[in-house]
């Protein structure tokens, strides 16, 4: 696929195409990011965010006031508009410090302060004194999306690793143009061993879906355009898992 920043959008969005599209590998586009204070109450029937803040409700999610039925919450939204007119904007929200879904400490965290150098450069800052997180808010990126750390056995949520940064628009939109290009003009090599670690538990819901049907399987397998280059029929994780 080859972006062109002048031409014009002429795919017209279908709920269906949409539901039974595999979600890509990677990213290019413009992120913004809004961090805020969220107020969770319990009032029996598990948390919810009001509608309204509450002043007098205190505390932070590393001291839950569980007792009291309240707790405020750093939350981060996050929106990535693709350099690429035809994809979706992409839209995650998650805790700064959420225990039972550590996505953003262990994946996305670590994954943007390991761009700090770049976005000094980019924006003429001196390196350690500024907040990544602020900063890298409306620059162009590139990243993955990678498997959640709070995935359960079958599960195949992702979330967001950033890897790089870009000075503008059109520098992303040549990376971006240089990276689909490489991928249809590729011949696979044997993927790495830790890749294949990675996206291995994707078998496993992909053998769910399948019925657990080996041919049903290999029909879904060689029709995913994230696990077919990485495994066939013949791999020993998929005869493990088919057995």
């Amino acid at each position: 696929m080859t972006y062109n920043p002048n031409g014009e959008d002429t795919h017209e969005y279908d709920p269906y195409d949409d539901a039974m599209t595999d979600e890509p590998s990677r990213f290019f586009g413009q992120v913004t990011i809004e961090a805020y204070q969220v107020v969770f109450i319990n009032d029996g029937s598990g948390w919810q965010k009001p509608e309204q803040y509450v002043p007098e409700l205190h505390g932070d999610e590393g001291e839950i006031a569980k007792d009291d039925g309240k707790f405020l919450s750093t939350q981060i939204d996050f929106s990535i508009t693709p350099v690429d007119p035809t994809r979706k904007i992409i839209a995650r929200t998650m805790g700064a410090k959420n225990r039972k879904r550590p996505e953003f400490q262990r994946v996305v965290r670590p994954s943007i302060e390991a761009l700090s150098e770049q976005i000094a450069a980019v924006k003429g800052l001196q390196a350690g004194q500024f907040n990544p997180l602020r900063e890298i808010s409306g620059m162009w990126t590139e990243g993955e999306f990678v498997p959640r750390p709070s995935n359960k056995e079958g599960e195949t949520w992702t979330t967001l690793k950033f890897t790089c940064v870009f000075a503008g628009q059109q520098e992303c939109a040549d990376a971006a143009n240089e990276a689909y290009n490489r991928e249809a003009d590729e011949v696979p090599d044997e993927p790495a061993q830790d890749d294949k670690a990675s996206l291995a538990p994707f078998l496993t819901a992909l053998w769910n879906d399948a019925d657990r049907d080996a041919e049903k399987m290999a029909e879904l397998l060689s029709a995913n355009p994230l696990l077919s280059p990485v495994f066939t029929m013949e791999s020993e994780e998929v005869l493990a898992l088919i057995g």
